[in-house]
C-alpha cells in the first residue's frame, strides 16, 4: 500500500542517504516556509559594519536571519595587535575615512606615524584680549594680523567642556599661538586653565616675556600638564620669526 504521506518519524534513522535523492528532485517549493526573507545580509557603509545575524535549525537550514549595524565610532578600544593576529592588515578605508575617530582614541605602546597634520585656526585678525583656546578643535591659532593690545590665552575643552574633565592627571596637551606683530610690541601676559588662575602654575623658558617683537610673528608653545584635579603646570616658550 502506497504511503500518502512520509514523515520524519516514518524513517529510520539513516536509511535514507543522499545518494537516495535525485538531483533536483526536490525543489525549493517541496520545503517548507522557514520565514527567512530572501536578501543580501551583511556588508557596510562608511564608519559602519552590518552583520549578519543568523538562526539555524537541527537540519541546519536558516529560520531567522537579519541585520546588526556596528558603528565603528562606538568603538571604545581598536586592538590594533589583535586584528593582525586574525590576519586582518587592510585597513585601507580607515585611512580615507576622516569620520570613524569623532571622540578620543587612545594608543598604547610605542606608535610609529610616517606624518601627522594638526588643526590649524587661521584668524585673519590681530589677537587681543583674552584668547579662548578650544583644545578639541585645534592645536594652532594663527593671527594673522597685527596685534593691537597685550592678551592672554585661556586653555579649555570648548565652550561646554572644561580641560579638567578632558584629561587624567598625569596627561598633557601642547597647543600653539602664532601672534603677528606690526611696527608696535604686544605679547602675552598670561595662561589660565578653564576660565581661572587658581591651581595653574606657569614656568617661561629662560625669561617671562615683557615685551613681543616687531614686524614679526611671535609663537607662543604652551604644554598644559595636569597633575592633580584641577591642578595644571604650564611650560610656555616664545620664538620670534622676523
Amino acid at each position: 500500500m502506497p504511503l500518502s504521506k512520509i514523515t520524519s518519524t516514518s524513517i529510520a534513522a539513516n536509511t535514507i542517504l543522499p545518494e537516495d535523492i535525485l538531483d533536483y528532485s526536490i525543489d525549493s517549493n517541496q520545503l517548507s516556509n522557514t520565514g527567512v526573507t530572501a536578501a543580501t545580509y551583511g556588508g557596510g557603509t562608511s564608519g559602519t559594519v552590518i552583520v549578519p545575524v543568523i538562526t539555524t535549525d537541527k537540519a541546519g537550514r536558516l529560520t531567522l536571519a537579519a541585520n546588526q549595524a556596528l558603528s565603528l565610532t562606538s568603538f571604545g578600544i581598536v586592538d590594533v595587535q589583535a586584528l593582525s593576529s586574525a590576519g586582518i592588515t587592510n585597513v585601507a578605508a580607515l585611512a580615507v575615512n576622516t569620520s570613524i575617530f569623532t571622540s578620543n582614541l587612545t594608543v598604547t605602546g610605542t606608535t610609529t606615524v610616517a606624518q601627522a597634520k594638526e588643526k590649524v585656526t587661521i584668524v585673519g585678525a590681530g589677537a587681543t584680549g583674552t584668547i579662548q583656546f578650544d583644545v578639541r578643535t585645534q592645536a594652532i591659532v594663527y593671527y594673522t594680523s597685527a596685534s593691537t593690545a597685550n592678551f592672554t590665552v585661556n586653555v579649555r575643552g570648548d565652550s561646554g567642556t572644561t580641560l579638567n574633565s578632558m584629561m587624567n592627571v598625569g596627561e598633557s596637551v601642547t597647543i600653539v599661538v602664532a601672534s603677528t606683530q606690526g611696527g608696535t610690541s604686544y605679547y602675552l601676559t598670561g595662561v589660565t586653565v578653564d576660565g581661572t588662575a587658581t591651581g595653574v602654575t606657569t614656568r617661561w623658558a629662560t625669561l617671562v616675556p615683557s615685551s613681543g617683537g616687531t614686524n614679526s610673528i611671535d609663537s607662543y608653545t604652551i604644554t598644559v600638564i595636569k597633575t592633580a584635579s584641577a591642578t595644571f603646570t604650564v611650560l610656555a616658550s616664545l620664538t620670534k620669526y622676523i
